[in-house]
């Protein structure tokens, strides 16, 4: 059973043969490192591998976080709920070994969205953990929930790659307190709130 891709040139044998093999057809899907759910619901459905429903939408969400950024082969009719099981279990086979805790998970979620390099996310991580620690807004840009609130937000708010998983599970602690990007990509890091402002007016012109 399944879908099969066939052509006009083919003879009924080689057809035959095809189905025997259970040959299904298959599409190679890449999903980026920082996906969010709706992300990877919409990459699915330009492959014509999902639906786009309500019930689809509701079924990501609730792995936000765990559906693991990679390259998948993903046979076509394969119900929504066995390609979550597919990378929630590549999830789980790349983090074997690691303590992952919902938080840990939540701040790789954060690093993901705001940080490119695995140095800069140990550190910016070791910045947020510390932050969250005493009390302070995270104030991240990635999720503009941090401004307003203290601590880390609920759930995951996208997909994270091993890299920022080992950052948020392994920070690097340092005196700084505030990071910004800049438009370039580099993260500048500051000890205090006024080097942080003098930053800003700095890369942030």
């Amino acid at each position: 059973a399944g879908t099969y891709r066939v052509s006009l040139s083919m003879s009924i044998l080689t057809m035959a043969e095809k189905f025997a093999s259970g040959a299904i057809a298959k599409e190679i899907v890449t999903i980026p490192e920082g996906f969010t759910f709706e992300q990877v619901l919409q990459k699915l459905q330009l492959l014509q591998l999902a639906r786009n429903d309500l019930a689809n939408l509701a079924a990501l969400q609730e792995y936000e976080g765990y559906l693991f950024p990679d390259t998948y082969e993903i046979p076509y009719g394969l119900e929504l709920d066995k390609i979550i099981k597919i990378m929630t279990d590549n999830f789980n086979e790349k983090t074997a070994g690691l303590k992952i805790t919902p938080e840990a998970v939540v701040m790789a979620s954060i690093l993901e969205k705001e940080l490119k390099t695995r140095t800069d996310k140990e550190i910016a991580a070791g910045i947020l953990w510390k932050r969250s620690k005493v009390g302070m807004p995270l104030q991240v840009d990635a999720y503009m929930w941090t401004y307003q609130n203290r601590g880390l937000p609920e759930k995951p708010i996208s997909n994270p790659g091993l890299d920022s998983i080992k950052a948020a599970l392994y920070p690097k602690d340092s005196l700084y307190w505030y990071y910004l990007s800049t438009p370039d990509g580099r993260t500048i890091f500051s000890k205090t709130l006024e080097e942080h402002n003098i930053a800003k007016v700095k890369y942030l012109k």
